[in-house]
């Protein structure tokens, strides 16, 4: 036993050599080529779409399967080289050297964590589209889409620049019509494909006008440049507060916040649910990512102008979403709505960072909000992987497709339950965790904004009501008996099932045994630092 024991520890001494010695040299060629290793990751998804079009154009069979693992292996190696530059050349952030591109880009670790965040959601979405059987034509260039879209976001999430954040905000909007009429001989799907382009559009001018007025005050669109601008008092204030106020507008366009949400519904309910999924949480993540860049590091110095445009906008998107959710007896419709109002409880947290001292830079609320994007981010995927395996058997987007889901397939009406109970915000899932941080971070300044305990009651007031439609689908799966037509048993296949267990597993285990682990990763003691070293929130 104990020659068995050495010979093993000799056997994993070589292998980390092995592997050590390569990424050594790696990281030694990276400090001679920053500018390509910083854009590493997206380089990898690059040569990932590269491939899959060289292997259509050669190939004349269906290469799906092929391109699939080709994308998912793209996807792994660029979460391989964020880890490499969270922990092996962190000394980046250390000499500034994470400023790149003349300044338009910016490679921190707030960067990051959304990047691995939406990799391991493209992943979850590649994973369950290898049984998505109703998706026949053109799946190839939906991964090829797909992945096009998460180098607009990766790139998107750093952008330090207004210039840099409109291009990538564009490139990804672009993506996004496409895949909204992918269908495009189905009338539904072209009408949410033009319904989501002439909202695109219109945010789009009302952003780079926004833009150009604030470039004319300020004289300068990197975000670094704009604080230390309006922190010495030099911009002319009235076109400032015009232009941030009209680009609060125009994000909150693209994130589908109130009252700016008009289009959701009626852009999920004609796209097809692969693609519902893809809208209902990569372009929010990305837009989330950098409304907070641009709130607190650019216009930090005037929080008295945009904290209550977001606290008029984060009412409204609680309200108007479970209102609106309520009443529907379409699912993607009342996704549609529920996402709406999570992005109103997101906004409740960033409100509460904008109350947070210079010493705590790093608030609570700040935290709170970033962590309630990442259990929403799994929560949505996992609920719309499960419209897609009722989809493939013979189902449709209307609610009572999920009648007696429990009598067709158990383990699945089970695990949908949980993530309802997650949406809700119910113990012992994450969910509940996220809401309480999120609420708790607005109470913790009650004596400083009295007001703060008013917005928390009604964002609990309508907790309970998301509640409502939450459970009508539960009842509906556990009690209401299946249509004839839709009594067939559900039998998804083994990919289907893993892209619902994971991020339910998730959700629940995190939320019972390790419900520390998100909150330290997204908390991490250098994680924030940079996005928030010096600011004066």
């Amino acid at each position: 036993m104990p020659q068995l024991l050495e010979a093993l520890n000799t056997i994993w001494g070589r292998i980390t050599y092995l592997i050590g010695v390569p990424v050594q040299e790696f990281g030694a060629w990276a400090w001679g080529h920053t500018a390509y290793y910083l854009l590493a990751p997206e380089i990898a998804l690059l040569l990932a779409v590269v491939i899959i079009c060289l292997l259509e154009i050669i190939s004349r069979r269906d290469n799906y399967y092929a391109a699939t693992w080709i994308a998912i292996t793209g996807l792994l190696i660029n979460f391989a080289m964020t880890i490499h530059m969270m922990y092996y050349t962190s000394r980046y952030y250390t000499y500034g050297l994470s400023l790149w591109w003349g300044g338009l880009e910016t490679l921190d670790p707030y960067a990051i964590f959304f990047k691995q965040l939406l990799d391991w959601g493209d992943i979850i979405l590649y994973i369950a589209l290898l049984g998505y059987k109703p998706m026949k034509q053109y799946r190839v260039e939906f991964i090829i889409l797909v992945l096009c879209g998460t180098i607009a976001f990766d790139l998107m999430v750093g952008s330090s620049d207004l210039l840099a954040i409109y291009v990538m905000t564009e490139f990804g909007g672009l993506v996004g019509y496409v895949l909204a009429a992918f269908y495009k001989h189905e009338l539904r799907s072209l009408e949410s494909g033009l319904k989501y382009f002439i909202t695109g559009a219109t945010s789009s001018t009302a952003l780079l006008f926004a833009m150009s007025i604030f470039y004319g005050a300020v004289n300068s669109t990197n975000l670094y440049d704009i604080k230390n601008a309006l922190f010495n008092g030099g911009a002319v204030l009235p076109p400032v507060i015009f232009s941030i106020v009209l680009m609060l507008v125009a994000i909150g366009y693209k994130i589908g916040m109130a009252p700016f949400h008009l289009w959701v519904a009626d852009v999920y309910e004609g796209a097809p649910t692969p693609v519902a999924a893809f809208i209902a949480v990569f372009p929010k993540v990305a837009g989330y990512a950098v409304l907070l860049r641009m709130l607190f590091i650019s216009f930090a110095p005037l929080k008295q102008i945009w904290v209550p445009v977001l606290v008029t906008m984060a009412i409204l998107s609680m309200a108007f979403g479970n209102i609106m959710a309520m009443r529907q007896t379409s699912f993607k419709r009342m996704m549609a709505f529920s996402g709406v109002a999570h992005i109103g409880y997101i906004m409740v947290g960033i409100i509460a960072a904008s109350y947070a001292t210079n010493e705590a830079t790093s608030s609570l609320g700040f935290r709170s909000a970033m962590y309630y994007m990442l259990i929403y981010f799994f929560m949505n995927l996992g609920i719309f992987v499960v419209a897609m395996i009722v989809e493939t058997h013979g189902g449709s987007d209307h609610l009572d497709s999920y009648n007696g889901l429990y009598r067709r397939n158990a383990p699945l009406a089970i695990l949908m339950t949980i993530l309802l109970a997650a949406l809700i915000g119910l113990p012992p899932t994450c969910g509940f965790i996220a809401k309480f941080m999120v609420f708790y971070s607005l109470t913790y300044y009650f004596y400083t904004v009295p007001w703060n305990l008013v917005l928390v009651l009604f964002a609990v007031l309508t907790t309970v009501i998301s509640a409502y439609y939450y459970l009508s689908l539960a009842y509906r799966m556990f009690v209401l008996p299946p249509s004839p037509e839709q009594s067939v048993k559900l039998k998804p296949t083994l990919f289907m099932r893993l892209a619902v267990a994971v991020p339910t597993m998730l959700i629940l285990g995190l939320g019972i045994f390790y419900a520390h682990v998100p909150f330290d990763y997204v908390t991490g003691s250098w994680f924030l630092e940079t996005l928030t070293e010096g600011m004066s929130i």
